[in-house]
């Protein structure tokens, strides 16, 4: 019987015209989707696999008066674009010879003998235009009983492709619900030094992802055992600030969390937040959230009062308020103050910011000319305006305006 995940996605009108226009056993739903779909996960991207090669997957899309991108057809790649949405059509392969990086490969028009390459068994599961499902090597068995496996050879499938080494881990935090094999451990980290082949890009990509997952401890601390970040990120500790980040932040549902993640498994060092950042491919806005973290304010702790907590999002922003809160948190041994950090962040979490109504044309009426004397009298009145609280009253702020403008004549 058809689970009804995988029905759902047959009934997409673009899959429906895509298994149309291809004609029967010409492709199949595979990887991701179909993973997903049977683990009640929600499905994001969805791919296909063919028994077609590239130049004739692309012909039929033409032909059919269906857009696509053929940047992915050197490895056998080609993306449809219907109605917006991408659809990536591989041509099923086998590999003839790789160096861990990059494979020479043979096209192929079996299945089976395409799924020999891939990863592992949750992700070679194969679905046809009936629903008719494909499972050469028993990945349902495993989703079912939460096991990562690699297909065939753990070393030989590594060996193909060094990036599964972190892949394994990150699937890890979703699908593995026992403990890693030793000897599993041992033969991934006979391996490690492939790591090197791997573009900084590809492994910040997968190291990013499986620190934002809110299963990232066991596989941060497998990582950790068997010396990936002794090598290739340097920096990196799971210490028991991150172990207890990681339960609040699961606790409380947060998101967007990476910079405040990243910050603690570095021990919140401004070096080693420099060092990592200036070694990895991070994007500006990772590395601006990281470095807000560098430098936590000595006045971010439990027992500050609301006043107190309303001024300092003023200043920080609300991300990085509950990120300094959160980090600050996780340092805490007190269980006692769990109470207080939690209001902080549901604080922070409700702040509106005021709107500050005093402007340089205010200040000018004042008789101030334009100038940093200007600036240097708008952030003064600014400053009190913080310390009291966001006064919402008008008069009170022209007042104190007056009064500072008078002691700058």
């Amino acid at each position: 019987m058809t689970n009804q995940n995988i029905k759902d996605i047959l009934l997409i009108p673009e899959v429906e015209n895509l298994f149309k226009i291809f004609g029967d056993n010409k492709i199949y739903l595979v990887g991701g989707c179909v993973r997903n779909a049977l683990s009640n996960e929600k499905v994001n991207d969805i791919d296909f696999a063919s028994i077609l090669n590239p130049d004739e997957i692309i012909n039929t899309l033409k032909f059919n008066n269906i857009k696509f991108i053929d940047i992915g057809k050197d490895h056998g790649t080609i993306t449809a674009i219907i109605n917006n949405n991408k659809y990536e059509i591989t041509s099923c392969r086998s590999d003839i010879d790789t160096d861990g990086r990059h494979a020479v490969v043979k096209y192929t028009d079996n299945i089976k003998e395409d799924s020999n390459r891939r990863d592992f068994t949750i992700n070679a599961i194969y679905v046809d235009f009936s629903g008719k499902i494909f499972d050469f090597h028993n990945g349902i068995i495993d989703l079912k009983e939460k096991k990562i496996k690699f297909i065939g050879d753990l070393e030989t499938r590594i060996q193909e492709d060094y990036l599964r080494i972190l892949r394994f881990f990150r699937f890890q935090c979703d699908y593995q619900s026992e403990e890693i094999k030793k000897e599993e451990l041992l033969l991934i980290k006979k391996n490690i030094d492939g790591l090197n082949k791997v573009s900084k890009e590809r492994l910040w990509i997968e190291l990013k992802n499986i620190i934002k997952h809110k299963n990232s401890i066991k596989p941060l601390k497998n990582m950790q055992e068997i010396g990936i970040f002794e090598m290739i990120f340097e920096g990196i500790e799971v210490n028991q600030s991150y172990e207890k980040l990681s339960n609040i932040l699961a606790n409380l549902k947060l998101s967007n969390t990476l910079g405040c993640k990243l910050s603690s498994l570095l021990n919140n060092d401004e070096e080693k937040i420099k060092n990592f950042i200036k070694d990895n491919p991070v994007s500006n806005l990772e590395r601006d959230s990281i470095l807000k973290l560098s430098n936590i304010s000595s006045k971010m702790v439990s027992y500050m009062s609301m006043r107190e907590a309303r001024a300092a999002l003023y200043r920080l922003g609300k991300s990085n308020f509950i990120n300094q809160v959160l980090c600050q948190w996780s340092k805490d041994t007190n269980d006692k103050t769990t109470i207080n950090w939690r209001a902080l962040v549901e604080v922070g979490a409700s702040w509106d910011k005021p709107d500050f109504t005093i402007k340089a044309s205010d200040v000018m009426n004042m008789g101030i000319p334009e100038g940093p004397k200007l600036g240097e009298i708008l952030n003064e009145l600014e400053e009190w305006w913080i310390d009291n609280n966001f006064i919402e009253d008008q008069f009170s702020l022209i007042e104190r305006l007056k009064a500072i403008c008078f002691a700058q004549h």
